[in-house]
Protein backbone atom coordinates (compact mmCIF):
# COMPACT_ATOMS: atom_id res chain seq x y z
CA UNK A 1 0.00 0.00 0.00
CA UNK A 2 0.63 3.85 -0.71
CA UNK A 3 2.83 5.67 2.32
CA UNK A 4 -0.22 8.25 1.76
CA UNK A 5 1.22 10.75 4.41
CA UNK A 6 4.33 10.82 2.33
CA UNK A 7 2.75 11.42 -1.52
CA UNK A 8 0.39 13.74 0.60
CA UNK A 9 2.72 15.98 1.94
CA UNK A 10 5.27 15.66 -1.23
CA UNK A 11 1.98 16.43 -3.06
CA UNK A 12 1.61 20.04 -0.62
CA UNK A 13 5.40 20.37 -1.59
CA UNK A 14 4.44 20.69 -5.57
CA UNK A 15 1.31 22.46 -4.98
CA UNK A 16 2.54 25.22 -3.08
CA UNK A 17 5.76 25.79 -5.46
CA UNK A 18 3.20 25.73 -8.01
CA UNK A 19 1.40 28.87 -5.97
CA UNK A 20 3.75 30.76 -5.13
CA UNK A 21 2.63 34.14 -4.35
CA UNK A 22 4.99 35.15 -7.13
CA UNK A 23 2.90 34.03 -9.81
CA UNK A 24 4.47 35.71 -12.85
CA UNK A 25 7.72 33.90 -11.31
CA UNK A 26 6.55 30.51 -12.76
CA UNK A 27 5.05 31.56 -15.93
CA UNK A 28 6.28 29.07 -18.97
CA UNK A 29 7.15 26.31 -16.13
CA UNK A 30 5.13 22.96 -15.93
CA UNK A 31 5.76 19.72 -13.98
CA UNK A 32 6.90 16.49 -15.54
CA UNK A 33 3.84 14.06 -16.33
CA UNK A 34 5.06 11.52 -13.70
CA UNK A 35 3.69 13.89 -11.00
CA UNK A 36 0.03 13.35 -12.44
CA UNK A 37 0.70 9.49 -12.83
CA UNK A 38 2.53 8.59 -9.81
CA UNK A 39 -0.42 10.47 -7.77
CA UNK A 40 -2.68 8.62 -9.83
CA UNK A 41 -1.69 5.54 -8.86
CA UNK A 42 -1.94 6.42 -5.38
CA UNK A 43 -5.95 6.10 -5.82
CA UNK A 44 -7.75 3.09 -4.86
CA UNK A 45 -9.87 3.18 -7.92
CA UNK A 46 -7.36 3.48 -10.85
CA UNK A 47 -5.34 0.52 -8.80
CA UNK A 48 -8.64 -1.42 -9.23
CA UNK A 49 -8.59 -0.84 -13.07
CA UNK A 50 -5.04 -1.82 -13.35
CA UNK A 51 -5.79 -4.23 -11.59
CA UNK A 52 -2.51 -3.91 -9.66
CA UNK A 53 -1.01 -7.28 -8.18
CA UNK A 54 0.98 -6.31 -4.09
CA UNK A 55 4.60 -6.52 -5.84
CA UNK A 56 4.00 -3.92 -8.11
CA UNK A 57 2.26 -1.73 -5.42
CA UNK A 58 5.22 -2.52 -3.34
CA UNK A 59 7.46 -1.06 -5.82
CA UNK A 60 5.26 1.77 -6.95
CA UNK A 61 5.83 2.63 -3.03
CA UNK A 62 9.12 2.93 -3.96
CA UNK A 63 8.94 5.41 -6.93
CA UNK A 64 6.68 7.43 -5.14
CA UNK A 65 9.03 8.10 -1.73
CA UNK A 66 11.48 9.01 -4.71
CA UNK A 67 9.87 11.13 -6.15
CA UNK A 68 9.18 13.38 -2.75
CA UNK A 69 12.74 12.99 -1.86
CA UNK A 70 13.73 14.39 -5.29
CA UNK A 71 11.49 16.86 -5.63
CA UNK A 72 12.24 17.89 -1.94
CA UNK A 73 15.98 18.25 -2.62
CA UNK A 74 15.54 20.38 -5.97
CA UNK A 75 13.35 22.81 -4.03
CA UNK A 76 14.64 22.98 -0.91
CA UNK A 77 17.10 26.24 -1.30
CA UNK A 78 14.51 27.96 -2.89
CA UNK A 79 12.75 29.14 0.97
CA UNK A 80 16.24 30.91 1.51
CA UNK A 81 15.85 33.02 -2.07
CA UNK A 82 14.48 36.24 -2.90
CA UNK A 83 11.42 36.37 -5.06
CA UNK A 84 14.39 37.87 -7.45
CA UNK A 85 16.57 34.94 -7.11
CA UNK A 86 14.26 32.55 -7.59
CA UNK A 87 12.80 33.46 -10.52
CA UNK A 88 15.90 33.19 -11.87
CA UNK A 89 16.51 29.72 -10.77
CA UNK A 90 13.54 28.00 -11.06
CA UNK A 91 13.96 27.03 -14.86
CA UNK A 92 17.63 25.26 -14.06
CA UNK A 93 15.28 23.75 -11.14
CA UNK A 94 11.98 22.65 -13.23
CA UNK A 95 14.83 21.38 -16.05
CA UNK A 96 16.20 19.18 -13.25
CA UNK A 97 12.47 17.99 -12.03
CA UNK A 98 11.65 17.25 -15.59
CA UNK A 99 15.20 15.01 -16.17
CA UNK A 100 13.31 13.54 -12.91
CA UNK A 101 10.07 12.76 -13.95
CA UNK A 102 11.23 11.01 -16.96
CA UNK A 103 13.44 8.99 -14.90
CA UNK A 104 10.72 8.01 -12.72
CA UNK A 105 8.13 7.17 -15.53
CA UNK A 106 10.30 4.70 -16.90
CA UNK A 107 10.75 2.91 -13.40
CA UNK A 108 6.57 3.15 -13.44
CA UNK A 109 6.51 1.45 -16.79
CA UNK A 110 9.02 -1.29 -16.08
CA UNK A 111 6.60 -2.02 -13.27
CA UNK A 112 3.38 -1.94 -14.96
CA UNK A 113 2.95 -4.73 -18.06
CA UNK A 114 2.19 -3.48 -21.66
CA UNK A 115 -1.57 -3.70 -21.19
CA UNK A 116 -1.11 -1.51 -18.03
CA UNK A 117 1.14 1.03 -19.36
CA UNK A 118 -1.14 1.39 -22.29
CA UNK A 119 -4.18 2.40 -20.33
CA UNK A 120 -2.42 4.49 -17.86
CA UNK A 121 -1.36 6.47 -20.28
CA UNK A 122 -4.99 6.93 -21.26
CA UNK A 123 -5.87 7.30 -17.75
CA UNK A 124 -3.14 10.00 -17.83
CA UNK A 125 -4.62 12.05 -20.82
CA UNK A 126 -7.82 11.84 -19.41
CA UNK A 127 -6.75 13.39 -15.83
CA UNK A 128 -4.17 15.93 -17.20
CA UNK A 129 -6.69 17.26 -20.02
CA UNK A 130 -5.18 19.94 -21.86
CA UNK A 131 -1.89 20.20 -20.12
CA UNK A 132 -1.06 16.72 -22.23
CA UNK A 133 -1.06 18.45 -25.87
CA UNK A 134 2.76 19.79 -24.90
CA UNK A 135 4.00 16.60 -24.20
CA UNK A 136 5.82 15.96 -27.24
CA UNK A 137 4.37 12.95 -27.85
CA UNK A 138 1.22 14.16 -28.07
CA UNK A 139 1.75 16.86 -30.03
CA UNK A 140 3.66 14.87 -32.63
CA UNK A 141 0.82 12.34 -32.78
CA UNK A 142 -1.43 15.27 -33.06
CA UNK A 143 0.73 16.83 -35.65
CA UNK A 144 0.18 20.13 -33.81
CA UNK A 145 1.93 22.97 -35.95
CA UNK A 146 4.30 25.70 -34.33
CA UNK A 147 1.39 28.50 -33.94
CA UNK A 148 -0.26 25.53 -32.47
CA UNK A 149 1.92 25.18 -29.90
CA UNK A 150 2.87 28.32 -29.13
CA UNK A 151 -0.68 29.35 -28.40
CA UNK A 152 -1.04 26.63 -26.14
CA UNK A 153 1.94 27.72 -24.18
CA UNK A 154 -0.03 31.09 -24.18
CA UNK A 155 -3.01 29.74 -22.58
CA UNK A 156 -1.28 27.77 -20.30
CA UNK A 157 1.06 30.51 -18.96
CA UNK A 158 -2.13 33.19 -18.75
CA UNK A 159 -3.95 30.40 -16.47
CA UNK A 160 -1.32 29.69 -14.38
CA UNK A 161 -1.25 33.36 -13.43
CA UNK A 162 -4.40 33.14 -12.27
CA UNK A 163 -4.36 29.91 -10.74
CA UNK A 164 -1.54 32.22 -8.44
CA UNK A 165 -3.92 34.87 -8.12
CA UNK A 166 -6.73 33.27 -7.14
CA UNK A 167 -4.81 30.76 -4.19
CA UNK A 168 -2.56 33.92 -3.10
CA UNK A 169 -6.09 35.90 -2.70
CA UNK A 170 -7.83 32.76 -0.80
CA UNK A 171 -5.17 31.94 1.49
CA UNK A 172 -4.48 35.46 2.42
CA UNK A 173 -7.77 36.16 3.22
CA UNK A 174 -8.60 32.71 4.92
CA UNK A 175 -9.67 31.19 2.49
CA UNK A 176 -10.47 26.87 2.79
CA UNK A 177 -9.09 24.08 0.19
CA UNK A 178 -12.45 23.35 -0.27
CA UNK A 179 -12.78 26.95 -1.73
CA UNK A 180 -9.29 26.70 -3.37
CA UNK A 181 -10.15 23.62 -5.15
CA UNK A 182 -13.54 24.76 -6.46
CA UNK A 183 -12.23 27.77 -7.92
CA UNK A 184 -9.01 26.09 -9.38
CA UNK A 185 -11.25 23.21 -10.86
CA UNK A 186 -13.23 26.12 -12.80
CA UNK A 187 -10.03 27.94 -13.84
CA UNK A 188 -8.72 24.56 -14.91
CA UNK A 189 -12.24 23.93 -17.20
CA UNK A 190 -11.63 27.29 -18.47
CA UNK A 191 -8.18 26.11 -19.52
CA UNK A 192 -8.89 23.07 -21.04
CA UNK A 193 -11.87 25.18 -23.34
CA UNK A 194 -9.41 27.48 -24.62
CA UNK A 195 -6.76 25.11 -25.49
CA UNK A 196 -9.28 22.30 -27.08
CA UNK A 197 -10.59 25.66 -29.11
CA UNK A 198 -6.96 25.82 -30.61
CA UNK A 199 -7.28 22.17 -32.19
CA UNK A 200 -8.37 21.57 -35.79
CA UNK A 201 -12.08 18.87 -35.44
CA UNK A 202 -10.17 16.28 -36.86
CA UNK A 203 -7.42 16.71 -33.82
CA UNK A 204 -10.22 17.01 -31.32
CA UNK A 205 -11.11 13.74 -32.51
CA UNK A 206 -7.58 12.19 -32.62
CA UNK A 207 -7.09 13.28 -29.02
CA UNK A 208 -10.57 12.07 -27.52
CA UNK A 209 -9.14 8.57 -29.13
CA UNK A 210 -5.86 8.92 -27.73
CA UNK A 211 -7.56 8.78 -23.63
CA UNK A 212 -9.43 5.45 -24.19
CA UNK A 213 -12.18 4.43 -22.69
CA UNK A 214 -13.80 6.87 -20.03
CA UNK A 215 -12.45 6.39 -16.36
CA UNK A 216 -14.48 8.35 -13.82
CA UNK A 217 -12.09 9.16 -11.30
CA UNK A 218 -13.42 9.74 -7.82
CA UNK A 219 -12.88 13.74 -6.99
CA UNK A 220 -10.99 14.79 -3.92
CA UNK A 221 -8.69 11.06 -3.89
CA UNK A 222 -4.96 12.18 -4.36
CA UNK A 223 -4.81 15.37 -5.93
CA UNK A 224 -4.43 18.52 -4.20
CA UNK A 225 -6.89 20.27 -6.40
Amino acid sequence: MFRKSLLASGALALALLMASSASAQFRGLKFPPAVTNIMLLRNDAVKKELDLKDDQLASLDEVATQMQSDALEIFSGLQDLSPEEREKEMPNLMKMMNEKGKELQGKVDKILDKKQVGRMKELSLQQRGADALEDEEIAAALKLTDDQKKALVKVREDSAEKQNEIIKSLTEGGGDQGEIREKVGALRKELNEKAMAVLTSAQKESFEKLKGAKFDLPKGRGFPF
